[in-house]
């Protein structure tokens, strides 16, 4: 499931390449919409990959079931062990859900013009050793296709460079999505624990979808339009820095941080400068965490005074 950190990442990604390209660009507001455009539509693509994930697994069952009919029709004799995928009673059960069917008419992906490429990746799944354990097997059990199941996605589909770089190539954010993605498909197989999949469910991104995306592209637009103002604190309060020295990463944080502290009423003061503190941490240097903290509480407490921040619940703008 997605949370407010992963959504700041992408808000702070997004601000990033703005204000990078923003000095080669005449319509500034139409570079602001297009951008915009992307963070909502990066949002719903996480829920794109999870049923990519999900999909990718009926292609291999599907190829491992069109071998075993051409295995029969030829009268090749070949064991049937070696389709033990074509009968995996889970991925069988995927494929014929209804709630899974509605993902993936919704989420169209893009198997279908790399029949090459899963065919190469299928191959090279033969050659694992759980695959060979799987279909030595005689007639698996319910456990013995969730194991093999459970291989295939963590061990195969998670870490397959391949696989990881086609998913690279169609989502820029995978490198941040890929956590999120691998931890809605461990919710659904958590569901998938008892033969009769009366227990099973498919994996949220957001109990709120609407809310989410709202706080994220509002956060955008909030940071672009009044980043002049925003710098303008910064610069006041930046004492022994020159604002130019300031990395684009560190004013981009600070712009961010100072847009949610401004415009949104329900968030705790110290959640968002928290949040920028540990961003910072993870996306710029590793002195920018403390930069960023004590700038922040300092353009706070004046903003404060100017009466910018106005929070509506008990202790939220407490900083301390």
């Amino acid at each position: 499931m997605i949370n407010r950190r992963s959504l700041r990442v992408k808000v702070l990604q997004l601000l990033f390449s703005y204000y990078n390209q923003v000095i080669h660009k005449q319509d500034k507001k139409k570079l602001q919409l297009e951008i915009s455009k992307q963070l909502n539509k990066s949002i719903l693509d996480i829920e794109k990959s999870y049923y990519d994930i999900i999909s990718l697994l009926i292609v291999f069952k599907n190829i491992n079931e069109e071998k075993k009919m051409i295995s029969e029709n030829e009268l090749i004799k070949k064991s049937a062990l070696r389709f033990n995928l074509s009968k995996n009673s889970i991925i069988n059960f995927l494929e014929t859900n209804s709630t899974v069917i509605d993902g993936l008419i919704k989420h169209k992906n893009g198997w279908s013009t790399k029949t090459e490429k899963i065919r190469n990746w299928y191959n090279i799944l033969l050659q694992q050793e759980f695959y060979k354990i799987y279909i030595s097997i005689e007639q698996p059990s319910f456990d013995e296709d969730y194991n093999f199941l459970q291989n295939l996605i963590l061990k195969f589909l998670f870490k397959y460079e391949d696989i990881k770089k086609s998913f690279e190539e169609e989502n820029i954010f995978w490198s941040e999505d890929f956590l999120i993605v691998k931890s809605m498909i461990k919710k659904t197989l958590k569901t998938l624990n008892s033969s009769n999949f009366n227990t099973f469910a498919t994996a949220s991104l957001s109990e709120d979808i609407k809310d989410d995306v709202k706080f994220a592209c509002s956060l955008f637009d909030f940071v672009i339009d009044n980043s002049n103002e925003y710098d303008e604190y910064i610069s006041k309060f930046a004492k022994n820095w020159d604002f130019d020295r300031i990395s684009l990463m560190d004013r981009t944080i600070l712009r961010m941080g100072i847009g949610e502290m401004t415009n949104f009423s329900n968030i705790p003061l110290k959640v968002s400068i928290n949040e920028c503190i540990d961003i910072a941490k993870n996306y710029s240097t590793p002195k920018s965490g403390k930069f960023i903290n004590g700038l922040l509480d300092v353009i706070s407490l004046n903003l404060q005074k100017e009466d910018k921040i106005i929070k509506t619940g008990k202790g939220l703008i407490d900083n301390k």
